[in-house]
């Protein structure tokens, strides 16, 4: 295990399109890292679409996940990346998870990509409840190294 970089990928998972782990992943491993991929939602096409199905991982499943890695002490990693989430208490998760992560790796870069929103036509649209908004303020802002809001987000 020597000399690998491993990633700890939170994002979103899409039956049609590419975004979130569905469109991470490859380059990710193409470019020689080891990526472990959590998703936070299975949707069957992203959220920007009038309509869409599908299945939301809860803040206890995200959890159990952690604590199933953690119990084979292969929860060790260089880079966390998150994206796509649609519940406060999954977020905040997420940052315990990247605090205890840092704890471990004080080298650990988080890279997070707060995907809310983005304009079409000229007209911004969120596409994640408003509650979210403070805690990536007040939560993730502060422990993330790297912020990929679109212009929309940081607007």
């Amino acid at each position: 295990m020597e000399g690998e970089c491993r990633v700890l990928s939170i994002q979103s998972h899409v039956v049609r399109g590419y975004v979130g782990n569905r469109v991470a992943m490859f380059p990710l491993q193409v470019l020689g890292f080891e990526v472990d991929a959590v998703n936070s939602v299975q949707f069957s096409n992203h959220a920007g679409y009038a309509h869409w199905k599908g299945q939301v991982l809860t803040s206890q499943e995200l959890h159990e996940l952690y604590e199933g890695l953690k119990a084979n002490s292969v929860n060790k990693y260089d880079y966390v990346l998150t994206g796509y989430t649609r519940d406060k208490s999954f977020l905040t998760t997420v940052v315990d998870i990247v605090q205890e992560l840092k704890q471990q790796n004080s080298k650990l870069m988080y890279v997070c990509d707060p995907v809310m929103g983005d304009k079409w036509n000229g007209e911004g649209s969120m596409y994640v409840p408003q509650d979210l908004l403070p805690v990536y303020r007040d939560k993730v802002v502060p422990v993330a190294d790297i912020i990929t809001p679109n212009q929309f987000e940081a607007e």
